[in-house]
């Protein structure tokens, strides 16, 4: 009996002494965003550390301009954080084979994975393999400045149609610097994209075909479409939007005074048009044109961000646990609030909403894309750079006259499909 006693004193004694011998944990964080994000980030982290003593968080934070060519470099050295935020895009970068990053089903024992619906977790998963979580989902919608609407003598536009005609009576009734709706080339695009799906019911890229998903007619149809836009006032041409410089839309004079009155923005970032507009003027959500008989509204439904863990971090278990704190833990749901949209997270979004704090555009804009027909899915090597500069590149020798429609069309059709044919070079079938 003596000797069972000492015994368990004995284990007493030595556990204290074997939890302060535990090594003590470094973990790396990366991430890209604004003044706001940064210091939501910095408050997870101090909460995740006060409640894990035994590690530590060295972040590392930028702003979206050169994030991705330094986490390209830091994945090809070997160097990359242990917790990182990715873009969806960048999965088949990184991961054509989904073992690029670590399996987080593997570490479901850690990550609360319950708290994420099926298709946001699809959408980060690669041959099987959970290769990131979605820190939010969004998509492009039409956001118009009432305001300048009604100045005008008119509602915004919940059509195609009521879009085209709504171009002169801005021109006539305001003045020729005034516009319904401002599209930046990339924006340009992504319109494009969202009339050619609605019309085909086909995503743009044929994934395992390695082609585009239209004809070369089709295509022309796109460029005619944009001379459309620009003939009846809907929008600046772009030689005229170029001549505002490199100049983030929403920082653009124009915009912040109303003379722009719409943008096709992502649902997570319609807040920083909102901030920079002039007093006394009101931006609401439109609802999203759709051509009759389309089956598809065209949206680009995807992750606006997502969390990733390093497939070769020495410490899973730890890394595991930062990333469900980030993703889940009341502490930094309401450090970040909406700032990146709506979150994935079920637990993150009851704190929000227990806040009171679900409300906005950013929630409107979830709404309305549950309500739309949403069966294409696209995929992610439309934001592909190759695929992106070329039909950027072609867009402006058609809007500079440089090319044709039909030309525009062939050659849209043609290099596309060549570079799709060199660059998807292992086909996903974890989707």
């Amino acid at each position: 009996m003596m000797r069972s006693l000492l015994f368990v004193l004995a284990l007493l004694v030595a556990l204290p002494a074997a939890a302060a011998a535990a090594e003590p944990v470094e973990l790396r964080l990366s991430w890209w965003g604004g003044n706001e994000v940064h210091r939501a980030m910095l408050d997870s982290v101090r909460a995740f550390e006060r409640g894990h003593p035994g590690i530590t968080v060295k972040t590392e934070y930028t702003g979206w301009v050169g994030h991705l060519e330094r986490l390209t470099t830091q994945i090809a050295g070997g160097t990359a954080p242990d917790v990182m935020q990715v873009n969806w895009n960048w999965l088949v970068l990184f991961s054509r084979d989904g073992e690029g990053f670590y399996d987080l089903r593997r570490l479901d024992d850690v990550v609360d994975l319950d708290a994420f619906d099926a298709e946001a977790l699809a959408m980060g998963t690669i041959d099987g393999r959970l290769n990131a979580i979605p820190v939010s989902m969004s998509a492009r919608l039409f956001y118009f400045n009432a305001t300048t609407f009604a100045k005008a003598g008119l509602e915004v536009p919940s059509s195609w149609e009521e879009l085209v005609a709504a171009g002169p009576v801005f021109r006539d009734r305001l003045g020729p610097q005034y516009y319904p709706l401002d599209l930046p080339t990339q924006e340009l695009v992504a319109v494009l994209r969202a009339r050619l799906v609605q019309r085909t019911g086909l995503p743009f890229i044929d994934e395992r075909g390695r082609r585009v998903n239209a004809t070369p007619g089709q295509l022309a149809d796109l460029a005619r479409f944009y001379t459309r836009l620009v003939d009846a006032h809907v929008i600046p041409d772009l030689p005229t939007r170029a001549s505002y410089g490199h100049v983030a839309a929403q920082e653009l004079r124009p915009w912040i005074n109303g003379e722009f009155a719409g943008a096709y923005q992502w649902v997570s970032s319609v807040g920083k048009f909102i901030e920079t507009l002039a007093p006394g003027q009101e931006v609401v959500l439109a609802p999203h044109p759709v051509q009759a008989g389309a089956r598809d509204a065209g949206l680009i439904y995807r992750p606006s961000m997502m969390l990733a863990i390093n497939a070769d971090t020495a410490h899973p278990h730890e890394a595991a646990q930062l990333l469900d704190f980030l993703l889940n833990d009341p502490v930094a749901a309401t450090a970040m609030g909406l700032q990146r949209g709506v979150p994935t997270s079920a637990h993150a979004a009851r704190t929000l909403d227990a806040a009171g704090a679900l409300t906005g555009l950013a929630v409107e804009g979830g709404a309305e894309i549950a309500t739309l027909p949403r069966h294409v899915t696209e995929s992610a090597w439309f934001e592909h750079a190759r695929v992106r500069d070329a039909f950027i590149d072609l867009v402006e020798l058609y809007a500079y006259g440089r090319i044709d429609a039909e030309t525009f069309g062939q050659r849209l059709h043609d290099d596309l499909n060549r570079i799709l044919e060199r660059t998807i070079r292992t086909p996903r079938s974890g989707r």
